[in-house]
């Protein structure tokens, strides 16, 4: 079954941090979508701010240029795609950061998310809460009814 996401960068944070609170449900999500004909999107903003979140979180440089690599396979393979903030999309953010009280950063990821009419996939709970009006949120609480982990895709005929 081939589906569309915008991935938020806490989820592939929370796949590339091992302590993180949501390490075994963003490997999940990881291995699935960015493992799969599943189409991906995420804002060219987003490579940074993960790369910053591990660097700081883990006071890791080695582990931070792993994760930069890594992304960068992923969007030269095709499996996650970059989109650009452009002018357009800049005031449409900035109304949705307005509107629904999010941060810059969160505000444009779901301006892709209403944009792309996907769903967005979170573990930022509070921002899902917000912007459930606009945009549909897959969160770490129901993972399991919108993600199938792929070991168990394939093992289904």
């Amino acid at each position: 079954m081939l589906d569309s996401y915008v991935l938020d960068s806490s989820v592939l944070v929370a796949s590339l941090i091992p302590s993180d609170k949501y390490y075994k449900e963003g490997t999940i999500v990881v291995k699935r979508l960015l493992g799969s004909d599943d189409v991906v999107y995420a804002s060219a903003i987003a490579p940074v701010e993960v790369c910053a979140a591990v660097a700081r979180r883990t006071k890791d440089k080695v582990s931070a240029r792993e994760t930069m690599v890594q992304i960068s396979k992923w969007i030269s393979l095709g499996r996650l795609h970059m989109l650009y903030l452009n002018a357009g999309r800049m005031r449409r953010a900035q109304k949705i950061a307005i509107e629904y009280y999010v941060r810059g950063m969160d505000a444009i990821i779901v301006q892709i998310a209403e944009e792309m009419k996907i769903p967005l996939v979170t573990f930022d709970q509070p921002l899902a809460e917000r912007i459930s009006s606009i945009v549909k949120a897959i969160t770490q609480d129901n993972l399991a009814e919108e993600i199938t982990p792929l070991e168990e895709e394939e093992s289904h005929p």
